[in-house]
């Protein structure tokens, strides 16, 4: 709850700041509200904030060891939150279910105050795939990002692909693959997911 008003998933609010269009200027992040209880929020960046591997080499890797868990959970959380915004942070349990069409294994559970969705959170919180189409920023294109005809592009989930050498993935038309892209791929984006204390966000 923000200033009296309480949101609802779908709707939009600002946190953070991260380079977008600009690769020397931060501008807000904008974020999507994605479930909503009395304490706080998971959201998920509006826009693929930047084109990371999810590994830098092809391994047997699960989302625990990964680099892009490491990116987020340092060198992102330090670039994009003040102070203050990370106290705002809630650490969050991180299950790591496992790939539920190869039943590859998840690996452990971890702890992480950023992270990228599951493939269960992706298909249970959005209603359809054009709700999670995702629109890449200046920056992750300048990094590479595949930018389909119409201007949405690939983003990275944590869950396994069709074993730990892959990793699952949203398409550029909102459709969940569960079958993965190599982990050291190079031109998926980044779409942070967290949990906030209402009382760190502001609206739109």
């Amino acid at each position: 709850m923000v200033n009296g008003t309480k949101y609802s998933p779908m709707q939009f609010i600002k946190f953070g700041s991260y380079r977008q269009h600009d690769a020397q200027i931060k501008e807000p992040i904008e974020w999507v509200v994605l479930e909503v209880n009395d304490q706080d929020a998971l959201l998920v960046s509006r826009y693929g904030l930047d084109c990371k591997k999810y590994h830098r080499y092809w391994a047997d890797i699960a989302w625990e060891n990964c680099d892009l868990r490491k990116w987020l959970n340092d060198e992102f959380l330090n670039e994009a939150f003040s102070e203050e915004e990370l106290q705002r942070i809630k650490l969050s349990e991180v299950v790591n279910d496992d790939n539920p069409k190869h039943r590859i294994r998840g690996g452990n559970n971890t702890q992480d105050r950023v992270f990228c969705l599951s493939l269960a959170e992706a298909e249970r919180y959005f209603k359809n795939d054009s709700e999670r189409r995702c629109q890449p920023t200046d920056l992750a294109i300048a990094h590479w990002a595949f930018v389909s005809d119409d201007g949405h592009c690939w983003w990275w989930l944590r869950s396994p692909g069709f074993n730990q050498y892959h990793t699952s993935g949203v398409y550029a038309a909102g459709s969940l693959d569960p079958d993965g892209v190599c982990v050291d791929g190079d031109h998926y984006v980044v779409r942070p997911a967290l949990r906030l204390i209402w009382e760190s966000a502001a609206a739109v």
